[in-house]
């Protein structure tokens, strides 16, 4: 599998890479370097700082727990 870097620097995933990482249009990559090799991995949902966000619960861990500004600004810009 091939595919060309745009002007932009973008690179069109594969369809059979889009699948099989069960990717969706919006949906997050991480890239990992190891030696010569650029790794495309899907961010598992929990990375999501919306999902992290929404999912916070101080009755879960017993501990008074802050939201970073820098999440909130991610969030909502």
């Amino acid at each position: 599998m091939t595919s060309v870097l745009d002007e932009k620097r973008r690179v069109v995933l594969p369809k059979d890479v889009v699948e099989e990482l069960g990717l969706a249009e919006g949906a997050a990559v991480a890239f990992e370097r190891k030696g010569g090799v650029v790794i495309v991995k899907k961010v598992a949902d929990s990375e999501d700082p919306l999902r992290g966000v929404m999912s916070w619960n101080p009755k879960r861990t017993k501990k008074a727990q802050t939201v970073r500004e820098r999440d909130v600004k991610e969030i909502w810009g």
